[in-house]
């Protein structure tokens, strides 16, 4: 038995759309926050001022800081930022951060599992609309060629009934 076509129709575009779609936001969200992790200036975050985020899926609360950044070689110190991050409990003492330069506005806590989840996340919903588009452009090519290589169909009138049986 040979595979006719793929099962790839035009129905499809609404999940090809959202996973791309969905794929390119966990990318931005995390690309940039792993490029701070990896290659950001280190130092310490103190939080000032911390408040209670909403539930989430387990019932539980989260606590978004603000605070001071300062680096560990001392070269600079930043006031008043956030900190890409959730807490359990306002953090007492300095907690590991890292920043992009002297001139950031927030602060990215050191854990790279952070950036890695939604990275995952970003190459799952990329899978499906892979698979499609692989799919749907092998079986476009497959009726080109089928095309292609047909034999040519002889020139018929299309008035004509065709050839009629002899009485």
């Amino acid at each position: 038995m040979t595979r006719t076509n793929s099962g790839v129709r035009w129905i499809h575009a609404v999940p090809i759309s959202v996973g791309i779609a969905a794929g390119i936001f966990m990318y931005y969200a995390a690309v940039p926050r792993l490029i701070t992790q990896l290659t950001g200036v280190e130092g310490t975050f103190s939080a000032e001022i911390c408040t209670w985020g909403d539930f989430d899926a387990e019932g539980d609360r989260r606590m978004s800081c603000a605070g001071d950044f300062t680096a560990s070689d001392g070269s600079f110190a930043l006031s008043g930022i956030g900190i890409d991050g959730m807490f359990d409990d306002r953090p007492k003492a300095p907690v590991a951060a890292r920043v992009s330069g002297p001139s950031a506005d927030h602060a990215v806590q050191t854990d790279l599992g952070t950036s890695l989840g939604p990275i995952g996340v970003g190459l799952t919903a990329f899978a499906f609309p892979a698979w499609a588009l692989t799919a749907a452009t092998r079986d476009a090519l497959d009726r080109r060629r089928r095309q292609r290589n047909r034999p040519p169909q002889p020139d018929v009138d299309p008035n004509s009934w065709g050839p009629l049986p002899s009485a």
